[in-house]
């Protein structure tokens, strides 16, 4: 009898704590909910040119081919 109602009480137990974890979820989504629409990453102001910089490439020109 002793082990049935051990094992009852930690079925109880597990539960209370998953309850317990649900509700604290809950409760923090509904003080701090996130935004609706995501906010729009910023444009950039001019699009990357063909100079020093990478220019979007991957990899950098050996000297060799820079000149």
């Amino acid at each position: 009898m002793d082990e049935i109602l051990g094992l009852l009480l930690l079925a109880v137990y597990i539960v209370g704590i998953v309850g317990l974890a649900a509700f604290v979820t809950f409760a923090v989504i509904r003080i701090f909910p996130t935004e609706r629409t995501p906010k729009k990453p910023d444009k950039p102001e001019s699009p990357p040119g063909n100079g020093s910089d990478a220019g979007g490439r991957l990899f950098r020109r050996s000297k060799s081919a820079r000149a």
